[in-house]
Parts: C-alpha cells; sequence; structure tokens
C-alpha cells in the first residue's frame, strides 16, 4: 500500500495551513474531501508545471480549507504548491519502485521457470 497519495497529500496541507486534521467535523470532512479531489485532478493535470496553474490550484485549494479567510495569502500558496510537488515526486518515486520491483519478480520467475 502507499505511503504517499492525494489524501497524505491534503492531510500535508491542511496541517500547513493551521487546520485541525484529527478533530474534523463533517463540514471539514467534506473540505478535505474536495481538496482531496483538487489535488487528484492537479497530479493527472498535464499542464501541472505551469505556474499560472499552479498558482489556480493552490488557491482553490487555500478557499476550501480556509473559507473564513479573506485573502489569499502568496506564501500560503506557495507552501501548498511546495507540498504537493513533493508529495507528486513521492508518488513518481513510489511507482518507479514498484514497476522495478515488479520486473525483479517476473526475472526471478522466469529464471526459476527455465532452469
Amino acid at each position: 500500500m502507499r505511503k504517499n497519495t492525494p489524501y497524505s497529500i491534503t492531510h500535508n496541507i491542511a496541517a500547513a495551513l493551521g487546520q485541525d486534521t484529527e478533530m474534523a467535523d463533517a463540514l471539514q470532512t467534506v473540505r478535505y474531501r474536495a481538496v482531496v479531489e483538487i489535488v487528484s485532478t492537479f497530479l493527472n493535470y498535464t499542464e501541472k508545471n505551469d505556474p499560472g496553474h499552479q498558482g489556480l490550484f493552490a488557491g482553490m485549494i487555500i478557499r476550501i480549507l480556509q473559507p473564513e479567510s479573506k485573502v489569499v495569502n502568496f506564501t500560503d500558496m506557495q507552501a501548498v504548491i511546495n507540498i504537493i510537488k513533493e508529495g507528486d515526486k513521492a508518488i513518481q518515486d513510489e511507482m518507479k519502485q514498484e514497476r522495478e520491483d515488479w520486473l525483479a519478480a517476473r526475472k526471478a520467475e522466469r529464471e526459476l521457470a527455465t532452469a
């Protein structure tokens, strides 16, 4: 099972924004689910390296997690973008390792079959 998922990235974002990640009420849970969907969409987005799109997604995430806030702080946006980038890289590394493990297992099976 993977350690890095859109859920774990959302948890990291919420913690970085000062949200209470342990005592989520029903409304906060709905907000987290919305953010998970946005993070998931962003991770699959083909133009995720475009700064304009990164800012748009980060702004949406912050507005959902902090609806009472009247402004979106640039440092918060940058923190969200960095957390998503780190999570994306970690997910890619996990997928690469899974693929390498799978290939090694298939190679071992072939060697056993031909021995």
